[in-house]
């Protein structure tokens, strides 16, 4: 009897053992489980915030871009919270670009003056997302900074231009210029040069950059010099969380980034199969669809529906559409301001070839037959009416081969008389641009050859005279023209009324008289117009957005 009281009482033993081990265990675990959940909630919050600080910094962006469309000086700060962050935005002035499209060695030490002046740029964004500014500097009891930047945006304190080598070779910073330096770790040293017994500033700081891999940029060639860019820095901050969205090339945007744009017209302008737009499409009116066209950018009409009879099942909208879109109006197209940037102004008819870096130029009243003209660069061309009796003053023929940017205004009409090329192809790395404005219409005329060449963008503006059918890009009686193969416009066209281009067969979809459009964008539009091309009003776009 003890003998089994005793072999229970051992195997109750080894059961509290068992019991002990597994509660050890299962705490264990459970403990485990714990840090492994609390873990995960924390990877969870970081990775929510860091989504978060750049829907945070795109805001602030997007709040600067609001800045300069309603009028507001640059440069500029702007701060603010969003839900549950909060941005810090800097709206620089002086246009800058990302540089060469190479990466160099740096090294040198540049002056920076943080006064008052806002002119005085200055911006260091470190590897962790710290800002440096010019109102960081006023701070006198800034530390300096040893470490490594992505960002260095600096106008050269002083009254003479500063030094620097660049690849090993000296380079001079123009003081009037500001200039971007960009790299993954940029190593840096902003230093104050003199600091009281309590380790205030009271000098001027200085900026010393030693490293490789370094993009530098400075001012661009503004676009006939009415172009004027800014540089948005955004940084957006949640709980700790910093990141930040760059918006490089920010400028007023130019009626030369539409593909095509229209107010109204008679009948309805129909975008059928084989037609591929890449930019911008905007009708202040219906827009009409057959079979399956492709839209590569965003398609808007003010219209609620598309134009009766349109079918969209087929259609390719790359960029989306928009429809009940705000009206857009073109009364901010001044001739008096093309008249006044122009480099050459003409009275009467006027015949030009254009003929690579000339122009064969024939105007009676100027005496002129065929007299050789050189083409100034980012030059504008305006034909001024010749008196309110003549049948068409102030109108140019044109047509030829241009090699520079021109742009060719007309206070009535300009027509079409031969292809409009580039001395290079747009594709093939080409820097020429052509614009054709004209007052009232721009016609193909009668005499130009089947599938004509134009490689220009184009605006009919309409405001000549108050008729109702002014400001259209058309051809010359179209319905009783021949079968004439295909219209290649690479640019774009502007027009307030609707002109015909040709008629077609809406069973076979084969052309009936004159042309069949075959529309390319030139996307240079977007961001280098032709020269003094007129502006959009309130209307930003950028170059390049990139986030950090």
């Amino acid at each position: 009897m003890n003998q089994r009281q005793e072999i229970s009482g051992n195997e109750s033993g080894v059961v509290l053992v068992a019991v002990i081990c597994f509660t050890a265990v299962a705490a264990i675990l459970a403990i485990g489980l714990m840090n492994e959940s609390a873990s995960q909630l924390r990877s969870a919050g970081k990775t929510v915030n860091f989504e978060k600080a750049f829907y945070v910094a795109e805001g602030g962006a997007e709040r600067a871009v609001a800045y300069l469309r309603k009028g507001g000086a640059a440069p500029t700060n702007l701060t603010g919270a969003i839900g549950g962050g909060s941005y810090e935005t800097y709206v620089m002035a002086t246009p800058d670009t990302v540089g060469d499209g190479n990466t160099h060695a740096v090294a040198g030490t540049i002056n920076i003056n943080p006064n008052n002046s806002p002119q005085n740029e200055f911006l260091l964004v470190t590897v962790d997302g710290q800002t440096y500014d010019r109102e960081s500097l006023q701070d006198q009891s800034l530390q300096d900074f040893t470490g490594a930047a992505t960002l260095i945006r600096v106008k050269p304190k002083g009254n003479s231009d500063q030094t620097i080598t660049v690849d090993g070779a000296n380079y001079t910073l123009d003081r009037n210029t500001a200039y971007n330096f960009t790299g993954d770790a940029i190593p840096v040293v902003l230093t104050n040069d003199n600091r009281n017994t309590n380790g205030l500033a009271m000098g001027q700081w200085q900026l010393l950059i030693d490293g490789s891999g370094i993009s530098l940029g400075s001012n661009p060639e503004e676009s006939g010099g009415a172009t004027v860019y800014y540089s948005i820095y955004s940084f957006g901050t949640v709980e700790g969380t910093r990141r930040a969205v760059y918006m490089d090339g920010v400028h007023q945007a130019s009626w030369s980034r539409y593909a095509m744009w229209y107010n109204s017209g008679p009948g309805a302008i129909w975008f059928k199969s084989g037609e591929v737009f890449n930019g911008p499409v905007h009708a202040n009116t219906f827009i009409y669809l057959d079979g399956n066209p492709v839209f590569n950018a965003l398609v808007s009409s003010t219209r609620s529906a598309w134009g009766p009879g349109s079918d969209d099942s087929s259609v390719t909208f790359n960029q989306g559409f928009l429809l009940s879109a705000p009206s857009q109006s073109m009364a901010s197209v001044s001739f008096n301001a093309l008249k006044s940037g122009a480099s050459l102004v003409i009275t009467g008819n006027t015949s030009i070839t254009l003929s690579g870096t000339n122009m064969l130029v024939s105007n009676a009243r100027m005496g002129w037959t065929n007299s050789t003209v050189p083409i100034p660069s980012n030059a504008v061309i305006y034909a001024v009416d010749a008196s309110s009796g003549s049948k068409k003053p102030g109108t140019i023929n044109v047509g030829g081969t241009l090699d520079g940017r021109l742009t060719i205004v007309a206070e009535t009409d300009i027509q079409i008389t031969n292809h409009l090329t580039y001395a290079a192809h747009p594709t093939n790395s080409s820097d020429d641009a052509l614009g054709l404005i004209a007052r009232r219409d721009v016609v193909v005329m009668l005499g130009a050859p089947d599938d004509l060449d134009i490689f220009a963008h184009i605006m009919a503006v309409g405001s000549a005279t108050s008729g109702s059918e002014d400001g259209s890009f058309k051809v010359e009686d179209h319905e009783n023209r021949d079968p004439s193969g295909l219209l290649n416009v690479y640019g774009g066209i502007v027009q307030f009324y609707r002109g015909a281009v040709g008629t077609f067969n809406s069973w076979t979809m084969q052309t009936a008289s004159g042309f069949a459009k075959n529309y390319t964008f030139d996307s240079r539009f977007e961001s280098t117009p032709p020269p003094e091309y007129p502006r959009l009003t309130n209307e930003y776009t950028w170059t390049s957005w990139r986030e950090k």
